[in-house]
């Protein structure tokens, strides 16, 4: 009985282990199967704001290079390099002696045009013939003193003025004293020199062919034509000359009597071509006069010297605007940067001599993509930080203009983006590098829910709402997605409904 007793109570034991097993097995299995817990979430009502950031440069609203639309050599320079300068100020000023002989020669014609009118008008009378006719032999006694002169004024500039320059001029081989490292220049100055020779010896024997004197009109082209030459040859020396420094063999001084020299040379030839082409119109108009005179005016003649008169008139406004871009003015106020202009120096139109920065007028220029751009418009509001303030410092901003095409940045389209500081800072400075939050929606007091809430099946948005225990779908129309993890509900909820959270 004891035996058995004991092995009664260890079977006890053991259905007692077992049954503990078992009861531990089924409540796992009960908790795995339990349906998970959910949360919820009530809907309220808040203020969604949605944006896009771009990287941004801050650029000055006016930076232009600036340049003379005339070409000349420059007389004078106003300005230094870094010099603050106001709007119209002056910059730098042309040699105007030339463009000045413009404005009168474009005056004389534009007068005696409007005469020739007047008088196809008022009808043609023999007195007035004989004037016209007294007035073609001065013109043309005129223009045969400016071409004699002219040669005068040639032969002083090429042998008296430039001959300084030169050793051995009354041989076949003239030396050029001036060194330059252009070789071909010197040999070029060297070979034009003798060429120049010859044209002026034939202009001497043309001007005493004959006993009864040459025919101005005949010789004022070739003169008009040997002087441009020369004037070429002047301006090819100048370059040598402005470039040439003191040395052993050529002191300051001599740089500084050569300059004065080729100034005289070319003051002198200048001023002949002004004479001679002067006269030559004056001839002309004379002649027209006279021809006009003696043949009487037709309606269609008095038609075309009123479209003369108009051109001339024409050739006046473009030769005093001309004459006006001789000097070189400010467009904006600004820094003066990059500054090369030099007096002598010769200048092309267009050619750059200096920028011009405007640092009190800023912008933000950004470029967005293809997404982003679309949601952008004129108007936007912007927060603005900049690396140098770092982004705790914020500087509001407004979208001012969107570029209608493409820019390729790195291979990729994207648009340019132009913000404005609504409140302009002195501290920023053009270049500024930084980033642009541009609030592309804004939409106050509507309802709204975590983003994280709305799903997503790819035809329609739904939310999970809970019913008697059980979940449905409930779809929704969103609006704006912010940029704090909330979307704004358009329909489907209201403003105390509650939705599943998982």
């Amino acid at each position: 009985m004891k035996k058995f007793f004991g092995v009664k109570r260890n079977l006890s034991v053991a259905i007692a282990a077992m049954a503990v097993i078992a009861g531990g097995i089924a409540w796992w299995f009960v908790a795995m199967s339990a349906a998970p817990t959910f949360g919820t979430y009530t809907v309220k009502t808040g203020n969604v704001i949605q944006s896009v950031n771009e990287a941004a440069n801050v650029l000055a609203e006016n930076n232009a290079p600036v340049s003379f639309q005339e070409g000349g050599e420059i007389a004078q320079v106003y300005v230094h390099e870094g010099e603050q300068i106001a709007a119209g100020a002056p910059i730098a000023a042309l040699d105007a002696a030339s463009l000045d002989a413009t404005v009168q020669q474009a005056e004389a014609a534009l007068a005696s045009a409007q005469a020739q009118l007047a008088q196809l008008q008022a009808g043609t009378r023999p007195q007035q013939i004989q004037i016209d006719e007294s007035a073609v032999a001065s013109a043309d006694q005129t223009l045969g003193i400016a071409v004699s002169n002219a040669y005068s004024a040639a032969d002083d500039a090429m042998y008296n003025q430039l001959d300084n320059l030169f050793s051995g001029t009354q041989t076949n081989n003239p030396t050029y004293l001036v060194p330059n490292s252009n070789s071909q220049l010197i040999n070029q100055i060297t070979g034009e020199r003798l060429e120049i020779d010859t044209r002026l010896s034939a202009w001497y024997a043309a001007l005493n062919a004959t006993s009864t004197g040459f025919d101005p009109a005949a010789l004022a082209g070739t003169a008009a034509q040997n002087l441009r030459s020369i004037n070429d040859y002047i301006n090819q020396i100048a370059l040598t000359v402005n470039e040439a420094t003191p040395s052993g063999q050529l002191t300051a001084a001599n740089i500084a009597a050569y300059k004065a020299d080729v100034a005289m040379a070319r003051t002198e030839v200048q001023a002949s071509i002004g004479a001679i082409s002067g006269d030559q119109a004056a001839l002309t108009a004379a002649n027209n006069t006279l021809a006009l005179a003696q043949a009487g005016a037709t309606p269609q003649q008095i038609q075309s010297q009123e479209a003369v008169v108009a051109q001339a008139q024409a050739a006046v406004v473009s030769a005093q605007v001309a004459e006006s871009r001789a000097t070189l003015t400010a467009p904006f106020a600004g820094t003066v940067t990059d500054l090369t202009a030099q007096v002598g120096q010769v200048v092309s139109p267009g050619t750059p001599i200096m920028s011009l920065v405007n640092n009190s007028g800023l912008k933000i220029v950004a470029y967005a993509s293809e997404a982003d751009v679309a949601k952008i418009k004129v108007g936007d509001t912007a927060s603005i930080t900049l690396d140098a303030f770092g982004t705790g410092t914020v500087f509001p901003a407004t979208v001012s203009a969107l570029d209608a095409a493409e820019t390729q940045v790195n291979g990729a389209p994207a648009y340019v983006v132009t913000l404005h500081f609504t409140q302009p800072e002195p501290q920023i400075r053009d270049g500024m590098a930084g980033n642009a939050r541009i609030v592309v929606g804004e939409h106050d007091n509507v309802p709204e829910v975590p983003s994280d809430l709305v799903i997503n099946d790819g035809n329609h948005y739904y939310v999970i709402v809970r019913s008697g225990g059980v979940q449905t779908k409930k779809l929704v129309t969103i609006g704006l997605v912010g940029d704090d993890g909330m979307t704004e509900i358009v329909s489907g909820l209201q403003v105390g409904d509650t939705i599943d959270t998982f």
